[in-house]
């Protein structure tokens, strides 16, 4: 397995397991009648984003051609 792949693979792994943590920031329950200080959605939307753009990542290094180039 190429480097590439490992560091891809690695950055698959955090960035899912710190758009878990703050989801589950996010859905806890809130009985205060100040407002979070951290929009945690937001950071979990980012998570999932950037994810998208590390699988499409991890693909084409895996050969496929993911580009419309003619």
């Amino acid at each position: 397995m190429t480097p590439q792949i490992t560091t891809t693979l690695i950055a698959i792994t955090v960035c899912a397991a710190i758009g878990v943590l703050s989801y589950h920031l996010h859905a806890r329950k809130h009985d205060k009648l100040s407002p979070r200080m951290v929009p945690w959605i937001i950071i979990a939307m980012a998570c999932l984003a950037t994810g998208f753009m590390l699988v499409v990542h991890l693909v084409n290094l895996l050969g496929v051609e993911t580009g419309g180039r003619r």
